[in-house]
């Protein structure tokens, strides 16, 4: 469905698609991939802040007002020991599409890379500690209450997670591919593309999400984040797994065979504290069924 040269171009980083517009004097190209990237940050943050408001509501519903004040104790101990990046946020960062393509225009391209990445490190300090607050308050909800009631709370926030992952499914496969691409790179992950008869592999050296959390030191900075290694659905079975991508195995693969029969998309992604590659499969027919024999594993091998 694509050539190699339009994987390429699909594969490169935003900076990278920044670059190549301002080597070209493409200025309403850079608007546009600015003001593409920044709506996929903001889709980003507003994700997180669903999720960290389905977590308290689920705590309510299923331990009222103690199971409230268990999470936002925790909440204040997060914040008390979260590394200095930055982190506390109550809007998002600014735009940085008219100051960019202004310092284009004036033809000053190291001006505007370096608002780009000004910006862009705003957005990732935003967008971080989102993502490690929850996995804060997904670890406070595993230590309490155990795997099955962690599956409760992913399962909670994945009605809604699922319903908007499921509106791609009938989309064409090209598109479908373009918009999980541009959603991967609004969190920051470093991505390759690659197609066969049957589906797109898509490497992320680094994960923009789960791998950057542990190679930004999130686990070692006194934060109490879990490491789940229970056999169980939140772990495929007995396969280490950080809190945060506990719930791959409960949306992806448990949620999606309940609506699809299948899991979707497949998530290759590395087992405990490793920070290497993850890998996503995401099959031209949603419902193929090979797709089955691609999850992992409590070994780390595929079904």
């Amino acid at each position: 469905m694509f050539t190699d040269e339009a994987l390429r171009a699909l594969s490169m980083s935003p900076r990278g698609r920044l670059l190549r517009r301002l080597e070209g004097s493409d200025v309403d190209g850079l608007r546009e991939e600015l003001a593409l990237l920044e709506r996929e940050h903001h889709g980003q943050r507003e994700r997180y802040l669903d999720w960290v408001t389905s977590i308290l509501d689920a705590a309510v519903q299923r331990h009222g007002r103690d199971g409230l004040r268990l999470l936002v104790n925790r909440t204040l101990a997060f914040f008390a020991a979260y590394p200095g990046v930055d982190p506390v946020r109550d809007e998002a960062p600014a735009s940085m599409v008219d100051e960019v393509t202004e310092a284009a225009d004036d033809g000053d391209a190291d001006g505007a890379l370096a608002i780009f990445d000004h910006r862009e490190a705003e957005w990732r300090s935003a967008i971080d500690v989102l993502r490690d607050w929850l996995s804060a308050l997904l670890s406070q909800v595993y230590t309490s209450y155990g795997p099955d009631e962690l599956e409760a709370f992913h399962r909670h926030r994945g009605e809604d997670a699922l319903r908007g992952l499921m509106n791609d499914i009938d989309r064409p496969p090209g598109e479908r591919l373009v918009n999980l691409v541009r959603l991967l790179q609004g969190h920051f992950t470093d991505l390759v593309v690659s197609e066969d008869d049957e589906k797109f592999t898509i490497v992320q050296d680094p994960c923009g999400t789960c791998s950057r959390q542990v190679i930004d030191g999130r686990f070692a900075a006194g934060l109490g984040l879990a490491v789940v290694d229970d056999e169980h659905r939140v772990t495929w079975g007995g396969r280490p797994t950080t809190i945060y991508r506990t719930h791959v195995p409960i949306w992806h693969v448990e949620m999606a065979r309940e609506r699809l029969g299948v899991p979707w998309p497949v998530n290759l992604c590395p087992a405990g504290l490793d920070g290497g590659a993850c890998t996503i499969l995401l099959y031209k027919d949603p419902r193929d069924p090979s797709s089955a024999a691609r999850v992992p594993l409590a070994t780390g091998e595929s079904a």
